[in-house]
């Protein structure tokens, strides 16, 4: 079966900037991002390098009090050589609901 790119949205999702610094046990990789959108299980995130989709990462807000283990689901590349990342927040701390609005109906990414 084909996989739909991107793939249809379960919650709305609000423009919302703030730094976040991710990190991946996987590689040691590190990199201070910043969110593009942001909903209680989702985050879309401006990269400078790629991150391999089902990577295991680490989301942290600096400053802040959120926090979340993430799975990359997609990683795509932008014209200016940066990369526009999807995280599914996998164990978010309480904080991450309240960023996001109730959505009506699903909206593709």
């Amino acid at each position: 079966m084909a996989r739909v790119f991107p793939p249809v949205r379960s919650e709305s999702r609000i423009p919302e900037k703030m730094l976040l610094e991710l990190y991946s046990l996987e590689n040691a990789a590190h990199e201070i991002t910043s969110t593009i959108n942001v909903s209680s299980h989702w985050t879309r995130v401006l990269t400078k390098a790629p991150w391999a989709p089902n990577q295991d990462v680490s989301v942290r807000s600096v400053p802040g009090n959120l926090y979340s283990r993430a799975l990359v689901v997609y990683c795509k590349p932008l014209p200016d050589r940066s990369f526009s990342i999807g995280l599914r927040l996998l164990h978010p701390t309480e904080l991450w609901p309240a960023l996001s609005k109730a959505s009506a109906s699903p909206q593709p990414h």
